[in-house]
């Protein structure tokens, strides 16, 4: 698999956006982003690094194929936890901290015994 066929299976399969939604957060047009996809254009390095810091992707799986897909540094979890956080409602982020009070809460107590 070429890096252009990589980056469509990651946006089509793994993390499930349209062209419009991947292009968005890497900065570039649709039309650009279908025409890396299909091989018609180079992919630069400002690309490739945007599209493995927004999506938490392995550098190494982009460029040459090694796996794994996602990168799992605690770093990159946070980040992807502030990521949908932003993206989250006022209410939704309010359940959100409420959950994850009671979350930790129930863990100190599990702790105590």
């Amino acid at each position: 698999m070429e890096v252009n066929e990589r980056i469509h299976y990651l946006r089509k399969y793994i993390l499930k956006k349209t062209q419009s939604e991947f292009a968005d957060k890497i900065k570039i047009s649709r039309s650009n982003l279908g025409n890396i996809e299909n091989g018609n254009v180079n992919i630069t390095e400002r690309v490739l690094n945007d599209i493995s810091r927004e999506f938490s992707v392995n550098t190494e799986w982009l460029n040459k194929g090694i796996e794994p897909i996602l990168s799992d540094s605690k770093e990159d979890t946070v980040n992807r936890i502030v990521k949908i956080y932003d993206s989250l409602s006022e209410p939704n982020r309010k359940y959100l901290e409420g959950y994850i009070y009671r979350l930790f809460e129930e863990q100190q107590a599990q702790i105590q015994q």
